[in-house]
């Protein structure tokens, strides 16, 4: 799967999540994990896209974003987030936090009593199963493992006649 797929998969979560009036109120924060993003996937990173995941999430969606953390990005996610920077917001630039395998800094933003375990927090792991059956209710298959380990994403169509969704689940490539 690629980019757009995962930032569709966001994007579909967001929406979902929105309809909560105490969310809408607060806000949001965001943990992304790139421990399984690779190089190859990085690689395919165009501009046009980066616009794209910059735009819908800071120009374009009606939610409150108190933070997004990046958790064990590889360097090459670091410069990507280096070369995107300069076309940040300063309000969202201020947000964005980079940590690497560092989860004490983590810490020191978010308390581990609301981290999953994965994050050195004392919740129990993150199950990517429970989300997809909330997003997808009856259609989702148990069939598919979607266990925090195996980093699966929503594959999300649009269809422009009837602005309908049609969702299936695709595991992730490496």
């Amino acid at each position: 799967n690629s980019f757009t797929d995962i930032l569709r998969a966001i994007l579909l979560s967001l929406e979902v999540l929105i309809e909560d009036p105490e969310l809408q109120i607060n806000g949001f924060i965001l943990i992304i994990d790139w421990s399984n993003f690779s190089f190859k996937q990085a690689s395919k990173l165009t501009p046009s896209i980066l616009k794209l995941a910059i735009e819908g999430l800071q120009d374009s969606f009606p939610a409150r974003f108190g933070g997004v953390h990046f958790v064990n990005q590889p360097w090459y996610i670091h410069a990507l987030y280096t070369l995107i920077k300069p076309f940040l917001k300063d309000k969202t630039r201020k947000r964005i936090f980079l940590h690497g395998n560092n989860l004490n800094s983590l810490h020191q933003l978010i308390h581990p009593e609301f981290l999953p375990s994965e994050f050195g927090g004392t919740l129990p792991p993150y199950d990517m199963g429970t989300w997809a059956r909330t997003l997808l209710g009856p259609d989702y298959s148990d069939e598919n493992d979607y266990t925090h380990t195996s980093y699966n994403a929503m594959h999300v169509k649009h269809t422009s006649s009837n602005l309908e969704r049609e969702c299936s689940p695709k595991p992730m490539k490496r």
